[in-house]
């Protein structure tokens, strides 16, 4: 164990002092946090972005003292209302002025019929500027209709509570609760499945590489000389398993951190959002009730599913790597391994693309047995642990137990490969040649 010791060591420090490692290491997530912080910046700006609107009133009644009592009371609002055209068409002629961005038509039988209001608009208001104006063409509908009825609008103000219950039957709420866990599950799964199929390829395709240019450039046969091959395929497999799991590592702390200062510094903005718009509409987004949605991430277990994702990402990455080192030992050239290597990556990119089905079909026959095939587990398992409604323990526990037995006897096949092939030059090896390497004795 010492001298593969020594190989993981000389493998883990050659790769993370390479300059390489240290730009994409620190360019990875800044990166993946500039994306963040761009979106955040244009949904803000835009949120933030001053907005006026023409009210035209058609009613005989007064129907503006709502809108002019918002500017009153809220000065500082990126909403403003204007009466400067009093006349739709003209006003609407006018947007080109850029005075302001909208015109609000209220029509002459506004209280009969006040589905025909209308917003009219040359920049588009964003999401929560229209959930303003929508709460203030309420207000005024109240007004009017207090005022039909002999109540003092001012009494209003007094008695009038923000608090809105929504009614759902059961049914409703059962669907609604389904459909909302349901996306969160399907976010996780798509993010868990790349991340594992992504670190296997990625790391896979370095330890082939590794194996192929040592044995390109003749190093091998030096470092045999003082180690079995066994021990230098291990080494090297494992060193750069660490060398990602240092990089995941990294990437995850850096971008929590930095993406949590992100999100507090914008969070008096957001929460200026959420207390400017007291409808149901501010508390949807897209048709997702957010509370739900929140308290849904709440319920989900973080630290079994990263230790899940871990798991699967270190055993599938040491099956396939072991099969890379075997290849990367087999040919002299990279054009050489095409014969190889297709059949290798095939039941990694059909775990890939086979994601959609399980994430709509998890329990299935087809989900159960591709979670316990070891070559495509890594990525199937996951997505069923992100969106399976009861937890089938004996099956998680198996497809793992499944996973360390196909570890250990893959790299012991894996292993006589590559103690013949490291040092085989100048010959095309086919199947029938590696078949014949599997039972050459040490």
């Amino acid at each position: 164990m010492g001298k593969i010791g020594l190989i993981i060591k000389r493998e883990y420090l050659t790769r993370v002092r390479n300059r390489t490692f240290i730009l994409m290491t620190i360019l990875g997530p800044l990166i993946f946090i500039g994306f963040y912080a761009v979106m955040i910046y244009a949904i803000i700006s835009q949120e933030e972005k001053s907005h006026v609107v023409n009210v035209v009133n058609a009613s005989p009644l007064d129907l503006t003292k709502t809108f002019r009592k918002y500017n009153v009371m809220r000065p500082n609002s990126r909403l403003k209302f204007t009466f400067k055209y009093n006349d739709y068409f003209e006003a609407k002629d006018h947007l080109v002025d850029k005075e302001y961005q909208s015109v609000l038509y209220l029509p002459e039988k506004t209280l009969e019929h006040p589905g025909a209001i209308i917003l009219v608009y040359d920049e588009r208001p964003s999401n929560s500027t229209k959930v303003l104006i929508d709460a203030e063409v309420n207000k005024m509908l109240e007004d009017l209709k207090m005022e039909n009825l002999g109540v003092d609008p001012l009494y209003k103000d007094s008695i009038h509570s923000s608090v809105s219950v929504r009614m759902h039957s059961v049914t409703e709420v059962e669907e609604k609760g389904k459909k909302e866990r349901r996306m969160v599950q399907q976010v996780l799964a798509y993010v868990f499945g790349i991340g594992v199929y992504l670190f296997i390829f990625l790391y896979g395709v370095q330890v082939f590489r590794g194996v192929m240019e040592e044995k390109t450039n003749r190093i091998v046969e030096v470092v045999i000389s003082s180690v079995k091959p066994f021990q230098l395929m291990l080494g090297k497999i494992i060193g750069i398993a660490l060398v990602g799991l240092t990089q995941f590592v990294i990437l995850v702390t850096f971008s929590t951190a930095v993406i949590s200062a992100l999100t507090v510094a914008f969070a008096p903005t957001i929460a200026e959002q959420v207390q400017a718009g007291s409808t149901q509409s501010q508390a949807d987004v897209a048709g997702v009730d957010m509370g739900i949605f929140l308290s849904l991430i709440d319920q989900i277990n973080l630290p079994v599913m990263l230790f899940i994702f871990v798991f699967y990402f270190i055993f599938g990455y040491l099956i396939y790597a072991s099969l890379f080192a075997a290849v990367g030992s087999a040919v002299d050239s990279e054009s050489d391994s095409q014969q190889f290597m297709m059949p290798l990556t095939l039941p990694l990119i059909f775990s890939f693309a086979m994601g959609q089905y399980v994430i709509n079909d998890p329990n299935g026959p087809l989900a159960v047995f591709l979670s316990m095939f070891p070559l495509t587990a890594p990525i199937i398992m996951t997505v069923r642990v992100a969106v399976w409604d009861q937890a089938i323990l004996w099956q998680l526990g198996l497809s793992m137990l499944i996973q360390v037995i196909s570890f250990y006897l893959i790299v012991k096949v894996a292993a006589k490969i590559y103690r013949t092939g490291i040092l085989m030059y100048g010959k095309k090896p086919s199947y029938k040649e590696l078949f014949k390497w599997l039972r050459y004795k040490s």
